[in-house]
């Protein structure tokens, strides 16, 4: 019997797990690695807050690409829905919680053993992977934390994001109960009274989070969140049919070029009187190619100069959630500062976090309780997980040209230090990000659960008929 080993028990892992389940026609054994987090919820979807809804419409969240309404359909089998009709349903922002059930439900029945037809034997193992042993062709041995080894015939990995980095100064801070290094512990526990101020490093999708439950929580003291740009994601929107700005007809256009038409599509769509949000939307479909065809420099240039403007438009909020955002900032309960981060420091009475605020000189903002929202670290070469530091020192795998992942073929094939592709391990998800960018959406992430399982399976990839993935509403 073949052994599959998933290190990682999230969104991408147990969508892999539940696919190879669906499309073995031989005995297989597979073993998920499991870390931190509830299985088949992973990070986004462990929430139990009800206030913390998807940034995609259900229409969209279909765990399984060749079965696109699989979760509206999911949906009406719960009474919370029953009294909305389908064209409303497919359109709503359906809480995190909800669709962590889901996916733990799909991981219920697809690899609890029930069905007597199944090929596959499925283990869920609470540990951390730290190293991994090839085997030379017949694949290697995960070393764990914990317990013994799992030998395995083929190894993928689907980690997901990296921690957030560490700010300088914060380690400093690493017992004192001020300060929150990760906005996915229980933080909501140490809030301070109404008459202090509470400081969020970081103004995206993490930091929406936490203020929507502090207003849920009926907390009414100050709040600052602080970034370098100090952009807030986009409101959802309706649209309306709209042609793709980019022709597909074949060519490489630089970086330069792909600017230049995307502005043109965005001051049409301004004359027509439409959000120019449009322009992006309508890329979906096409920015991983795009993105791979740029060179290094071109990629750097648009981290550095269009990143923030492309992630706050891709990356919209639903509706409720821009409204408690706005009605925050209204009524100047929430105030947006945009600056460098230089330290963290631990005063008498507060948390000082000193900031570099260009002509006016640093600046120091005192919280009384500071959140460290600025995201996963992106940076992979000096990664503080131990099961990557070792597979670089092993010559496993190698970060990938952008240093924000790992380098891979196109058929999820970890690429070895000799830049060959290895002959067992595979990986998918975020850890993709340099070299697909579009690639921590659960849009992207079922197609590759599903291709990547195809791949380990030896199978001819099985065809469906795709439609753009629109997130604004027509």
């Amino acid at each position: 019997m073949q052994t599959i080993a998933i290190i990682g028990g999230g969104f991408s892992g147990t969508l892999a797990a539940v696919n190879l389940t669906r499309f073995a026609n031989s005995p297989h054994r597979i073993v998920i690695i499991n870390s931190g987090r509830p299985f088949g919820r992973g990070t986004a979807y462990g929430t139990t807050r009800d206030e913390h809804l998807l940034n995609v419409a259900a229409r969209n969240m279909s765990a399984f690409p060749d079965h696109p309404n699989h979760f509206v359909e999911w949906l009406r089998s719960r009474c919370d829905f029953d009294n909305l009709k389908d064209e409303v349903l497919r359109e709503k922002f359906i809480p995190r919680r909800i669709y962590g059930d889901y996916v733990r439900g799909l991981a219920t029945h697809y690899l609890g053993g029930a069905d007597p037809r199944s090929q596959v034997e499925c283990q869920v193992v609470e540990d951390s992977a730290i190293d991994i042993e090839p085997r030379g062709q017949n694949g290697g041995i995960v070393v764990l934390a914990q317990r013994g080894p799992i030998e395995a015939n083929a190894i993928l990995l689907a980690t997901g994001n990296q921690p957030p980095s560490g700010l300088p100064g914060s380690a400093k801070l690493a017992s004192d109960r001020r300060y929150c290094a990760n906005p996915w512990m229980n933080w909501h526990e140490e809030i301070p009274s109404d008459d202090k101020h509470i400081v969020i490093l970081g103004t995206g999708l993490t930091a929406v989070d936490v203020i929507v439950t502090l207003r849920n929580k009926g907390w009414n003291g100050k709040i600052t969140a602080i970034s370098r740009n100090g952009i807030l994601p986009q409101r959802h929107f309706r649209g309306i049919e709209w042609p793709t700005a980019i022709p597909d007809d074949g060519q490489t256009r630089t970086l330069k070029e792909l600017v230049k038409l995307i502005r043109q599509d965005c001051e049409r769509l301004r004359n027509a009187s439409q959000n120019p949000a449009i322009a992006v939307d309508k890329l979906r479909s096409r920015t991983q190619e795009l993105w791979r065809a740029l060179s290094v420099e071109e990629k750097r240039l648009f981290l550095t100069k269009y990143a923030a403007d492309w992630n706050a438009i891709r990356h919209r909020i639903a509706g409720p959630i821009h409204d408690a955002i706005t009605d925050a900032l209204d009524c100047g309960q929430l105030t947006i500062t945009s600056a460098r981060i230089e330290s963290l420091a631990a005063g008498e009475s507060s948390i000082e976090v000193r900031l570099a605020t260009g002509e006016n000189g640093p600046a120091v903002i005192n919280g009384d309780f500071v959140i460290n929202c600025t995201g996963p670290k992106s940076r992979f070469s000096d990664s503080q997980i131990p099961l990557y530091s070792n597979l670089f020192n092993r010559g496993l795998a190698k970060p990938d040209g952008m240093d924000m992942g790992i380098e891979i073929t196109d058929d999820f094939a970890v690429i070895v230090g000799d830049s060959l592709p290895s002959s067992c391990l595979y990986a998918i998800g975020p850890i993709l990000k340099g070299t697909l960018w579009e690639t921590v959406a659960v849009p992207e992430l079922r197609q590759q659960a599903m291709s990547v399982a195809q791949t380990i399976l030896k199978q001819k990839p099985i065809r469906w008929s795709t439609q753009d993935t629109i997130e604004y509403c027509i």
